[in-house]
């Protein structure tokens, strides 16, 4: 038993050894590892990147820089280099010593001081690759600010003319530039390329302002001398010429608004001389405003002028067609009212159209007599146009609706005395017919309907005489009646086709009845029914019967009958 105990404890120290081995073997390439991170960033080429500020002048901030970077790099690489290889080999001894918790630790503060070496590098390549970028910027705009220089100065001496008095401020302050591109020169020479790099910028932007404005200049002055007394004329003149036609622009005030427009426009070129342009800018601006009100004003006034002109004479018809409309209505009233009940509210309507048109027509005379005046002022009177357009269109559209009403009565007046007599006619044409028929006895039922129906038709007929009429009454009275001579009409025609149906039936069935008791036992019971007037009943029966003993016949008979 103590041999097999042995065995396992044997077994279990060799795979304990395993393991260990194992992960000393793990520990010791992550080590490795590390080492390799280590040279690598050892060789990182920072050396080679300050070599590249050595082809610019290394003085002032250059040189400052240069030894900026150069110390922060030395100091970085040298202290969390030692720091790295110190932990390393710590982590070496832990490994031996089979503390594999103590070597990771040492493992892993190596490489944070690796990654801090890495990172200084990438911070102060990108700084150093920013400092070139700029460099060459400030180059490029040097460059670009001598031209602009050289441009503006040409540009002034070659045509000073377009420039006006503005020609004098403008060479001193392209002369003041000269000894500020002469700085930027010198700044570089001193090594201070920062501030070198500032001062360009500034320069360039200044210079470019320098440049809009110069070609801002010519177009402001053509403007203050040509353009603007142009439209001040033709605005003058144009209203002129509006007011020879009748238009009343006394409200636009053209004369005082131009003269204090023209005294603004002479505080302009002075500006522009001093090279205040944006001040020249905002009054000019102020000035267009101002133009675009009063030609908004005129146009305004056209436009009302046109309105009215197009809206003229159609409202004139409107209203004339009205006035003689709603004559027309009233002698219609008048001459109907004691033959026919006409509703009050559609005369008093017809009342107060009257008062409405003439109101119309007053406002309307009015807007005339202002046309007819040496000037009108359109655009007071325009927003009448559709004012009245709209009312007398809704008055036309009324008084329409108030006459076709009219008209109506009379139609339905006529239509509802030939719907009575129809009524009436087939009235006694279904009695008639009732009374010729197989029936045994009329039934009471259809008495009673047609007794209805001329006590109706009586009332009705009685109405008529009376004056007022109240048509309206009349034809719903009238329709009434023409529903219960429908119903008297349908249930008769009803009644009388299966009574003779059901002598169809009966006469069918004959044939067989010596040979089939039970068909004529059922006969006999339809022949009962009929005597009784259940001619519904009889016909269902004597249907039954005969498809009894021949399937189909029944419907065969049916169909030859309301056929025929």
């Amino acid at each position: 038993m103590w041999v097999y105990i042995l065995i396992a404890i044997i077994i279990l120290v060799i795979v304990a050894a395993a393991v260990l081995l194992y992960l000393r073997s793990v520990k010791t390439q992550m080590i490795d590892t590390q080492y390799s991170r280590l040279h690598e960033v050892n060789q990182l080429p920072f050396k080679l990147d300050l070599v590249k500020l050595k082809n610019y002048n290394l003085h002032g901030e250059a040189k400052e820089l240069y030894d900026k970077w150069q110390d922060e790099w030395n100091e970085t690489l040298n202290t969390h280099s030692t720091h790295a290889t110190n932990a390393l080999e710590q982590s070496k001894i832990n490994v031996e010593q089979f503390k594999f918790a103590k070597s990771t630790k040492n493992n892993e503060l190596a490489g944070e001081n690796i990654e801090i070496i890495k990172n200084k590098y990438d911070e102060l390549t990108e700084e150093v690759a920013g400092f070139t970028k700029a460099v060459e910027e400030g180059k490029h705009q040097n460059i670009e600010s001598e031209r602009l220089y050289r441009e503006a100065k040409r540009d002034v001496l070659a045509n000073g003319h377009k420039f006006g008095d503005a020609k004098k401020p403008l060479e001193e302050v392209i002369k003041a530039y000269e000894p500020e591109v002469a700085r930027y020169e010198k700044m570089v020479n001193d090594g201070n390329y920062l501030r070198a790099n500032e001062f360009i910028f500034n320069t360039y932007n200044e210079l470019l302002n320098l440049k809009d404005s110069m070609d801002e200049i010519p177009k402001l002055i053509k403007e203050v001398q040509k353009e603007l007394p142009q439209q001040f004329q033709e605005l003058r003149y144009g209203c002129r010429d509006l007011r020879a036609k009748g238009y009343d622009l006394d409200h636009i005030k053209v004369e005082n608004r131009l003269s204090t427009l023209k005294s603004n426009l002479n505080r302009v070129e002075p500006l522009v001389a001093k090279l205040e342009l944006e001040e020249a800018d905002s009054i000019l601006e102020s000035i267009h405003d101002e133009l675009d009100d009063m030609y908004e004003l005129v146009e305004h006034e056209v436009n009302a002028k046109n309105k009215f002109d197009g809206g003229k004479d159609v409202i004139t018809d409107e209203l004339f067609n009205a006035k003689a409309l709603n004559y027309t209505l009233r002698t219609e009233i008048d001459y109907i009212k004691d033959q026919y009940h006409i509703d009050e509210s559609d005369v008093q309507k017809v009342m107060n159209y009257e008062n409405e048109i003439e109101n119309l027509i007053s406002i309307y005379s009015g807007m005339i007599e202002e046309t007819e005046k040496n000037t009108t002022r359109y655009s007071a009177i325009v927003d009448n146009i559709d004012y009245l357009k709209n009312n007398a269109h809704t008055i036309h559209e009324e008084q329409n609706s108030i006459q076709e009403h009219l008209v109506s009565l009379r139609e339905d007046d006529a239509e509802a005395r030939e719907n009575l007599r129809y009524v009436n006619d087939r009235k006694e044409k279904v009695y008639r017919e009732l009374m010729a028929s197989n029936l045994v006895t009329l039934p009471e039922q259809f008495i009673v309907m047609k007794h209805e129906i001329e006590v109706n038709i009586k009332e009705i007929e009685n109405y008529f005489s009376r004056r007022p009429l109240n048509v309206e009454y009349v034809k719903a009275k009238v329709n009434d009646t023409v529903l219960m001579m429908n119903k008297f009409e349908q249930e008769a025609y009803a009644v009388m086709r299966d009574s003779e149906l059901t002598e169809l039936m009966i006469q069918y069935g004959n044939r067989f009845r010596s040979t089939d008791a039970d068909l004529n036992a059922h006969l006999n019971e339809a022949e009962r029914l009929f005597k009784e007037n259940r001619y519904k009943r009889a016909l269902d029966v004597a249907k039954d019967a005969v498809e009894s003993v021949e399937p189909g016949s029944a419907a065969k008979i049916e169909k030859q009958y309301d056929n025929n």
